[in-house]
């Protein structure tokens, strides 16, 4: 007897419901003089994405564009979401809405190593200039619209991105699936699914939206976007593996086999999959050896 762990995976497609493209804006006006952009790359949150006039151009994944520059003790959402972003980064603040003499010089320091001179940073303020607003960490660069020698557009638009992802939906939820909690997967990208396949956290929406996989699909889809995802069992199940010859009896997903030694047990049968079945004994209990070739005269019922 042998045993395995089951996630009961299936192959679905996930609709997807999305909205108008975004896109990195600056509010910097001037020549560009660099571009780090690449179509398909990954845009990360503190990438230097372009140069305005030699001065660099940052992306932040925070929870609000900021819109301001910030003074000390300036309060708000926005500040909030600098301190988030800061944090990810490994800054340790207190997210409080605040800006504070911690978030003002983790906010410069920021700012410094990426290249702003000083001279661009006044006292006590954190300038709104130098960032440029993305929706995620990691975000797929749909198209590049910097062009290095021309003049900042009068949108400001520097990188288009993906649309944004509004909900996703598995398509058809396949019949019959083992009960538990389940997830998404697509390539190493794992998102949770509540049971009428529906994906409403926005830390999953996000994590689908910043996939490569995502973009692509997007951009050439005719109607309805779908990507085809894995959907399994969160926590997988462990079964024991019988040959099929083992089983008799069998009503519905129940079966009988027979030990070498004993009575014949119930058992619940889980799936199969090339010529192997897949079993669970009462109360979980593991199965010793079986009879490939039972007496189907005696009953386990």
């Amino acid at each position: 007897m042998t045993e395995r762990s089951d996630a009961d995976e299936r192959q679905v497609q996930l609709a997807l419901d999305t909205g108008a493209p975004r896109a990195v804006v600056t509010s910097r006006i001037g020549t560009v003089t660099s571009s780090a952009c690449s179509t398909g790359a990954t845009l990360r949150s503190g990438d230097v994405v372009a140069r305005v006039d030699g001065a660099p151009v940052i992306t932040l994944a925070s929870d609000v564009p900021l819109w301001r520059d910030l003074a000390l003790n300036d309060a708000g959402d926005d500040v909030r979401g600098l301190q988030r972003a800061l944090n990810a980064g490994g800054a340790g603040l207190s997210v409080d809405g605040v800006l504070g003499k911690a978030t003002l010089h983790a906010a410069r320091r920021f700012l410094v190593d990426r290249g702003v001179h000083r001279d661009e940073l006044p006292d006590a303020v954190v300038p709104r200039a130098p960032f440029g607003w993305v929706p995620a960490v990691e975000n797929t660069v749909r198209t590049c619209t910097a062009v290095v020698g021309a003049p900042v557009g009068p949108d400001g638009v520097l990188v288009e991105l993906p649309a944004e992802l509004r909900g996703a939906r598995i398509d058809s939820v396949p019949v019959d699936p083992v009960p538990g909690e389940r997830q998404l997967r697509i390539g190493r990208t794992m998102a949770a699914v509540d049971a009428s396949g529906v994906v409403s956290s926005s830390e999953a929406l996000a994590a689908v939206a910043a996939l490569p996989e995502y973009a692509a699909t997007v951009a050439s889809a005719d109607g309805v976007p779908t990507l085809p995802v894995t959907w399994s069992l969160r926590r997988p199940r462990t079964v024991q593996v019988v040959p099929p010859t083992a089983l008799f009896a069998i009503e519905g997903n129940r079966a009988c086999v027979q030990p070498t030694r004993g009575d014949p047990i119930d058992v619940e049968v889980l799936g199969s999959e090339l010529g192997q079945s897949f079993v669970r004994a009462p109360d979980g209990r593991t199965l010793d050896r079986l009879r490939a070739v039972p007496d189907r005269t005696r009953s386990c019922r």
